[in-house]
């Protein structure tokens, strides 16, 4: 007889299934939930790093070529983290409003930068377009997820197929961007070579039954 390390829980030797009633079955781990307090604390410390960060990049950038040249880009991102890491750490909300909040915020201190680093240039064409694309690609899957009967290793490949979908629409702005012309190259070619990965997670998951549980293929 198997026994899990973990809870302690007598397996059925076939499939894994603790071989007990659904009323005795031990109550998983708690999640990680944070209060109001550790939340503060958690962004001053993300707040202090991401200010130490771009203050670092302006001033090497400045010293060097005595404007500001690439670390705009690096100003860029650690403006929208702070944005999302603000929205999400003290705002109490659902995932939802926090997310549009935050695209909201970031797109307006990109329009920012973006001005005062002589003109809006990048920010309507490129930045704010990828930033909605991965907004309404992160809500897509918040909602499969929570729809999903059966959590296991399929939101894997349903992260794979989003992380392909992002791709193509990466290098959909940036060709728009650059060339003003709509061009496909390499995003199609790393989308192919995440479907093989995706049908065989989902194969697993549909087929096996232990690939419907990764708490409980894995015992933990």
């Amino acid at each position: 007889m198997q026994i899990c390390p973990l809870c302690g829980v007598s397996l059925n030797e076939q499939d894994g299934i603790p071989n007990v009633p659904p009323s005795e079955k031990p109550a998983g781990y708690p999640g990680l939930i944070l209060d109001q307090r550790q939340r503060k604390f958690t962004w001053e410390i993300i707040s202090i790093t991401l200010v130490s960060g771009i203050l670092a990049a302006f001033t090497v950038n400045f010293i060097l070529n005595h404007r500001i040249t690439w670390s705009e880009y690096i100003i860029a991102v650690g403006l929208i983290i702070f944005c999302y890491a603000s929205v999400l750490s003290l705002w109490k909300k659902s995932i939802l409003p926090k997310l549009a909040c935050g695209f909201f915020l970031s797109s307006i201190c990109l329009l920012g930068l973006d001005m005062a680093t002589g003109g809006i240039s990048w920010a309507l064409r490129l930045a704010v377009p990828l930033l909605l694309c991965l907004n309404v690609i992160s809500v897509i899957y918040i909602k499969v997820v929570r729809l999903a009967a059966y959590k296991g290793i399929n939101l894997i490949a349903y992260a794979f197929l989003a992380a392909a979908f992002m791709c193509l629409c990466t290098e959909s702005i940036l060709s728009l961007f650059r060339n003003g012309v709509w061009r496909l190259s390499w995003s199609v070619l790393a989308s192919a070579c995440v479907v093989p990965v995706v049908v065989v997670l989902l194969f697993v998951h549909f087929r096996l039954r232990k690939g419907r549980n990764l708490g409980r293929t894995f015992h933990v």
